[in-house]
């Protein structure tokens, strides 16, 4: 094998490996319905296939357009690692906003919780509406969203979407209980002697 034979497998290892970290931030993408989204992929397609064609045109290339060529294949490829690196710093703080944006959204619940607890602390537990049963549930709901939102935070790629959307059905069965109880105590409220 020529050197010239091993400078190119070497790039087209390299380019697959690259295809394949690209591939992994498209299926990121559905996260953010956003122009930037789609002209992050869309510039993304674009230099992978500006770094394939330099490959192909480097494997036809004589002696003579080799090196012109090489340089082309560096400079695509250079290109390409920067947008890939732009792309997956982009994620990140995707991901990472929508993690904060999650953690808050439980803090204010967990609040919410604390306010319930301490209601139901002041009040007989005959006339609460809230019944240890019932709290206990909530607890337990609370806490595992948590672990979710913990386990968010280290997922990536296909793993990450299947943690959002864990996630995401755990805090909708938690806001649905909160919802019956809110309901519940407007309700006893409501029907309770003046």
């Amino acid at each position: 094998m020529t050197e010239q034979d091993a400078y190119i497998q070497k790039m087209e290892a390299e380019q697959r490996e690259a295809t394949a970290r690209f591939r992994e931030i498209e299926a990121q993408a559905e996260l953010a319905d956003s122009e930037d989204s789609l002209d992050v992929l869309t510039g993304g397609r674009e230099l992978n296939d500006d770094v394939n064609r330099e490959l192909q045109a480097l494997r036809r290339a004589d002696q003579r357009d080799w090196d012109r060529l090489k340089d082309g294949v560096e400079k695509a490829r250079r290109r390409f690692h920067d947008h890939l690196d732009r792309a997956g710093t982009h994620w990140d703080q995707l991901r990472a906003g929508y993690r904060r944006q999650r953690e808050a959204e439980l803090r204010e619940l967990g609040a919410q919780m604390d306010r319930w607890v301490a209601s139901r602390q002041r009040t007989a537990a005959e006339d609460s509406l809230l019944t240890r049963q019932e709290i206990d549930f909530f607890k337990r709901d609370l806490k595992n969203s948590g672990e979710l939102l913990k386990n968010l935070g280290h997922a990536r790629g296909q793993a990450w979407k299947t943690a959002r959307d864990q996630y995401e059905d755990a805090w909708r069965g938690l806001l649905e209980r909160s919802r019956r109880i809110r309901a519940d105590g407007i309700a006893a409220d409501s029907a309770a002697p003046s």
